[in-house]
């Protein structure tokens, strides 16, 4: 396929000092050998510059798209009701770029390459472990409607300018402790939500493929089936519904690995981190439109549980109307104090749980380079023997034991090439969760920061009697819900941090001990042939 014009799906960093080229989605290409293997082409983009780039991250542009490439008639049921929602990574009609060498896989390459957007990934060399290659910024999503409606609403809510019809079952209700410390009151019984089963399925006759996960709520323990575009668009309506609550992340759409069944896996982990936070949470597990993304099993239903959410106008700053709490007046100094703490603490955090994924992310890379350093001390125990071996005088006792020896430090190279998944891979999603909260947490306190700058300029208003006194008593009543909400997702994210991070370090540490009481015992079993 030499000559043949790509298009790029996603955006690709070369390595600096090798011969990577970085490519931009949407970037035209052209392909000079499609065969350099390990999924790599090489080719040059319109400015001519030239270099390696992942095939996967390609797809060949067509000359002309068949007119009925779409029709409605090829759209199968298997499709999981597509509607107009942002597709995956399902854009446009033309079909994956597969390098000719491996011609035989063309159409699970073409599926993988279609499939959701964290399915496309580059690799270099075998490796077992779906951390990424390279650390990848924590971008958050901009959402310019989110933004628009945070602005354009907390006036309309502090001055009550707008009715907000709020029906009984969109209200929250806050529980308060004496000394003013706020909780989100609990609404109904517990329960969980199991991610299970990915597998690929596809649609128009196998043109586009995907991965489905199964839910399973605890509640009713009927399975419905999910696609990571339906995740993202939860996600988006979390966001936008709920202002006053920093939505946990989703997996990274994007990442530099393996694209197998372990990496699918790995996936379903993460997801499910995602959903176990979410069901944890006592306002987003009672959620209408997590409700309806986790039980509907109907088409129609589920289309139209879809429309209602992307209509609703509960959302944002508007939602603030459905919280019930006390009308007590908070301390309005002792409330600024608590919440700049909170405020400080969270920035010192932020970098410090960067940081700390980072190291993480490092040292499950690392134990690939350990594995292949302890193959060459294998290799060095096992020549000795063997040169050893070659004297015809050697009993065979010493040979036989630094053979041994050998075996043993080429399991324990295996023991760290597969010790990843058990200990470093799930802290690293555990912090993926608590790193994205973390980050969103300023957004959420900006909107106190925000209330507070409102009432104190409405304070100036009254005393030049330009505003009327009963007037800041009640914009002042609604600055208090909105410090009451701050303070109660505080108390919430207190509560996930000390329950949940000490038991992610605690499962660390016990699976550590036991990987290196693994190790000493391969190192046993190797001293005790010297003695036989």
């Amino acid at each position: 396929m030499e000559g043949q014009q790509v298009r790029a799906l996603y955006d690709f960093t070369g390595e600096a000092g090798t011969a990577e080229l970085s490519i931009t989605a949407g970037e035209l290409l052209t392909v000079m050998r499609d065969n350099v293997g390990d999924g790599w082409c090489e080719g040059f983009n319109q400015s001519g510059r030239s270099g390696l780039f992942p095939a996967a991250y390609v797809q060949v542009v067509e000359q002309a798209a068949p007119s009925n490439a779409m029709t409605s008639s090829q759209q199968s049921s298997g499709d999981y009701w597509d509607d107009d929602w942002d597709d995956d990574s399902e854009v446009g009609q033309t079909q994956a770029y597969v390098p000719s060498s491996t011609q035989q896989h063309a159409e699970q390459a073409a599926q993988q390459n279609n499939a959701d957007h964290d399915n496309c990934i580059h690799a270099s060399m075998p490796i077992h472990s779906v951390i990424p290659e390279r650390p990848i910024p924590n971008v958050p999503k901009k959402n310019n409607k989110f933004s628009t409606l945070i602005k354009s609403g907390e006036d309309s809510f502090l001055m009550s300018t707008r009715t907000v019809n709020v029906p009984e079952s969109e209200k929250i209700y806050i529980q308060e402790s004496y000394g003013g410390w706020c909780t989100w009151a609990p609404r109904g019984d517990p329960y969980s939500c199991v991610v299970t089963s990915p597998k690929k399925e596809s649609k128009l006759k196998g043109l586009k493929s995907f991965i489905v996960y199964q839910l399973t709520p605890t509640f009713n323990s009927i399975q419905v089936s999910r696609r990571y575009k339906h995740f993202d668009w939860l996600h988006e309506r979390l966001e936008e519904k709920y202002c006053f609550i920093p939505i946990p992340p989703l997996p990274d759409k994007q990442i530099s690995g393996r694209y197998e069944k372990q990496f699918i896996q790995h996936r379903r982990t993460q997801l499910q981190e995602f959903v176990d936070y979410v069901c944890r949470h006592p306002v987003l597990s009672r959620s209408s439109v997590w409700e309806h993304f986790m039980t509907c099993t109907d088409e129609k239903r589920w289309k139209a549980g879809k429309r209602k959410a992307e209509r609703d106008e509960l959302l944002g700053v508007n939602y603030f109307n459905a919280i019930q709490c006390a009308d007590i007046v908070l301390d309005a100094i002792k409330t600024e104090i608590q919440t700049d703490t909170f405020s400080r603490f969270i920035s010192g955090l932020d970098p410090v749980v960067k940081n700390f994924m980072a190291m993480v992310v490092d040292q499950a890379k690392k134990h690939q380079l350990y594995r292949r350093e302890f193959q060459k001390i294998s290799q060095s125990f096992t020549s000795l023997g063997h040169a050893l071996e070659a004297d015809d005088n050697s009993r065979g006792k010493l040979t036989r034991a630094l053979k041994a020896t050998g075996d043993a430090y080429n399991d324990i190279g295996k023991l760290y090439e597969e010790q990843p998944k058990f200990d470093w891979e799930p802290l690293a999603d555990k912090f993926h969760i608590y790193r994205g909260i973390i980050s969103n947490f300023p957004d959420v306190i900006s909107i106190h920061k925000s209330a507070v700058q409102k009432r104190k300029d409405c304070e100036r208003l009254v005393s030049e009697h330009k505003m009327e006194p009963q007037q800041l008593r009640d914009l002042s009543q609604r600055t208090d819900v909105i410090a009451r909400a701050l303070i109660a997702e505080e108390t919430h994210f207190q509560t996930e941090r000390e329950v949940h991070i000490n038991k992610a370090i605690k499962t660390h540490l016990t699976e550590q001990i036991a990987f290196y009481q693994k190790i000493v015992k391969k190192l046993q079993e190797a001293l005790s042939a010297f003695d036989e």
